[in-house]
């Protein structure tokens, strides 16, 4: 079977994507890739247009459902073999000959781990239309035609993209001109949408409409992933817009929030607005309000409000009004000590870009439209690591210190295991997944005619998750403290009880949780806190990733303390730690002190985990911060809370979420799920409905601190 043939059946088989990629064998992994989206893209269900303000929207698109092999979200996906065998099984001699040879070439091909949010340059998308980019395609194809190599291939594979891009783009026109209108609101919104489909994206967008259909095709396009900093690419048509009269405040919320709504619909990520940049002029705007008024007891986007000195009143009291809802939006960063730790980290942006900089996921950094980013690329499970220690050093330690070198030691081994498994997976991910649309979408790519993978990017570098630093610093606290200083214990006796995980010894396992503990402001506690986070952080920054930019060097591995839900099932890999905690029991929700041990107040709690080495983790290091409702009930309450929140970035703070949900409420919610399917909580790193959580996980949430 040739492969014209072969791609013809795939396609008969409900395969577009393997029928694009095996229609040219000797074409280049990424002319591979681009051309499965691209025949992909022909028959990819849409969702039926509803009459609703944007189109597309709801779920990803990019969604393999049915497929043995696809595209999810922003990668290709192995072989599913429930599917595959399906198919096999009903298939006719010709079939499973196609379904056997896409077995045997898919199963050669490596999937490497690691993640990679990011950020389209949807302000370029805008300034220059789609065919402005087809434009500086033609030109590097022009260049690279007369050259030997795999560029020419590459600027091959911009141009199937962009055509894919057309393909959806009159698929998306087609699906709005079929609706027909049931009233004057469905009506004018179709209308809306099909006007401004006849310039965006391809040619410039005018008013703010445009500019966010735009985007939001963009968005879709791109799999769901990040909108970056929406209100600063937005906020030149939407001001254009208010001038003409063409848009009022509260048509703009509408409009904002519909795009919210698709967020949260294809459970996409993050969203940036406000900001300064670094002489202090700030950048929040009207747009900045509109968008955090949109938010209102929304679950997505992870809506990130950057903010600093000269940040008006009126966008703290929109985020106060829209924190109380009790969705945990926005999250709170603060620029001038973000500007700091780029700076102490070694993030290489020069002074024109560097208040470009946003957040993928949930809150990793990055550089809009720039920038290829491992978030998350991997994990070091910091109590896992000293599980590992307490059983091969404790028992034999003559003192705290012997101990505590040892342990860094094996931190240190377990980092550069770390850096050397991530940077083998960027390179198998530069020869092995592609990634067609960013390469479109992200600078530098298409200037020098790179892949995104392969280096493309302008910016790179690698967010690493630094878990369970509560949990580990808690638990060297006890040690130090009843084994070496009081000597109430051995360290045999803590290490028999740790493998037993605390069978028969509950009085010791109170005592050990009886120690001093990380959170409520014990200046030996932090001091600690503060060693052993600098450790870790500027070890993992004495290494460049394998992926270079435009720059000719590998980024630094930024460290990040966020963990959305995961901080359960990695729990789970852990046995009982001197902290107290027992074995499988969840591991810190984040940065913070662990779920409940912060009993001193939260200027307490703040002072405490400032004294992380913040500066070297701009990765982000999150933070929760449970408060009680009446805490912004009146003006005098509303201003002492944004007092506490400035004086934690004062401190050197760089982010903090705030959960306002009350303990009355979580109790009953978590005898009684099936009654709070609207209920949202900030988990993580990002906000999530009550619904969605498993037991173990709202047992923690319950467990937290409410000040």
């Amino acid at each position: 079977m040739n492969t014209t043939e072969l791609a013809a059946t795939l396609e008969r088989l409900g395969e577009p994507f393997a029928a694009g990629f095996m229609r040219d064998t000797e074409a280049t992994m990424v002319e591979r890739f681009a051309n499965g989206l691209n025949t992909w893209a022909r028959v990819l269900p849409l969702r039926p247009y509803d009459g609703g303000l944007l189109y597309p929207s709801g779920p990803k698109y990019w969604n393999p459902e049915g497929m043995a092999v696809g595209w999810y979200y922003v990668t290709a996906t192995p072989l599913d073999r429930g599917v595959f065998e399906r198919k096999l099984a009903a298939a006719d001699p010709g079939e499973r000959e196609a379904l056997v040879e896409l077995e045997r070439l898919w199963s050669k091909h490596v999937f490497p781990g690691g993640y990679t949010h990011s950020i389209p340059h949807y302000e370029r998308v805008l300034r220059e239309g789609f065919n402005g980019f087809a434009e500086r395609v033609r030109k590097g194809m022009q260049t690279a035609s007369s050259e030997r190599g795999s560029r020419a291939g590459f600027f091959r594979a911009m141009t199937t993209t962009l055509d894919t891009a057309r393909i959806l783009h009159k698929r998306i026109v087609d699906e709005i001109e079929r609706f027909v209108a049931e009233n004057d609101v469905q009506r004018s919104n179709r209308d809306a949408l099909l006007a401004a489909f006849r310039v965006v994206p391809f040619e410039l967008a005018g008013g703010f409409f445009d500019a966010l259909v735009a985007t939001n095709f963009t968005f879709y396009l791109d799999g769901c992933d990040d909108l970056g900093r929406f209100d600063q690419y937005l906020r030149p048509y939407f001001e254009r817009s208010v001038a003409k009269g063409e848009l009022s405040h509260d048509h703009a919320v509408e409009l904002v929030r519909a795009q919210w709504e698709n967020v949260n619909a294809a459970t996409a990520w993050n969203a940036a607005i406000g900001g300064m940049k670094p002489d202090g002029i700030d950048l929040s705007s009207e747009l900045t309000i509109v968008c955090i008024e949109a938010a209102r007891g929304m679950r997505r986007p992870n809506l990130a409000l950057r903010l600093g000195p000269n940040t008006p009143d009126a966008v703290w009291e929109a985020a106060l009004d829209t924190i109380v809802t009790g969705c945990g939006l926005p999250a709170l960063y603060w620029d001038p000590n973000y500007y700091r730790a780029m700076d102490a980290s070694g993030i290489p942006l020069p002074e024109e870009e560097r208040h470009e900089f946003a957040f993928g996921g949930c809150t990793e950094l990055m550089v809009q439209g720039r920038s290829n980013v491992g978030s998350l690329d991997d994990d070091i499970n910091v109590p896992g690591v000293l599980e590992r220690s307490l059983h091969g050093r404790l028992s034999t330690a003559a003192g705290f210190s012997e101990f505590y070198d040892g342990f860094r030691s094996d931190l240190a081994a377990t980092v550069a295991t770390i850096v050397e498994r991530v940077n083998l997976w960027q390179q198998q991910k530069a020869e092995w997944q592609p990634q067609p649309i960013r390469s479109l979408l992200i600078d530098d790519c298409i200037d020098s005619g790179t892949e995104y993978f392969a280096g493309g990017a302008r910016y790179n570098w690698s967010v690493i998750n630094v878990m369970g630093l509560a949990n580990a610093i808690d638990s060297l606290a006890a040690i130090r403290k009843l084994v070496f200083e009081e000597r109430r214990f051995t360290g045999r006796e803590i290490v028999d009880v740790l493998a037993r995980d605390f069978d028969g010894a509950e009085e010791l396992r109170r005592e050990l949780e009886s120690a001093p503990r990380y959170g409520n402001g014990d200046p030996e506690v932090d001091s600690l806190a503060h060693d052993l986070s600098r450790f870790i952080f500027t070890e993992f920054l004495k290494y460049r990733t394998w992926r270079r930019g435009a720059h000719g060097e590998g980024g630094p591995f930024v460290p990040s303390c966020l963990m959305f839900v995961t901080y359960v099932p990695f729990g789970r890999a852990v046995g009982a730690t001197p902290d107290g905690r027992r074995a499988k029991e969840p591991i810190a929700d984040s940065a913070g002190p662990y779920q409940g041990r912060d009993r001193s107040g939260p200027t307490a709690m703040m002072r405490s985990v400032t004294q992380l080495d913040q500066q070297h983790a701009p990765g982000t290091l999150v933070v929760n911060l449970r408060l009680a409702r009446h805490h912004f009930r009146t003006p005098e309450q509303r201003a002492k809370t944004k007092a506490l929140l400035r004086t934690y970035f004062d401190m050197g703070g760089l982010q903090i979420q705030v959960n306002v949900v009350d303990q009355e409420v979580l109790r009953d919610a978590v005898a009684h799920p099936e009654r709070y399917g609207d209920l949202i909580v900030r988990v993580g790193g990002y906000s999530e409905y009550w619904s969605n959580l498993e037991p173990a996980l709202r047992e923690s949430v319950l467990l937290r601190t409410e000040h």
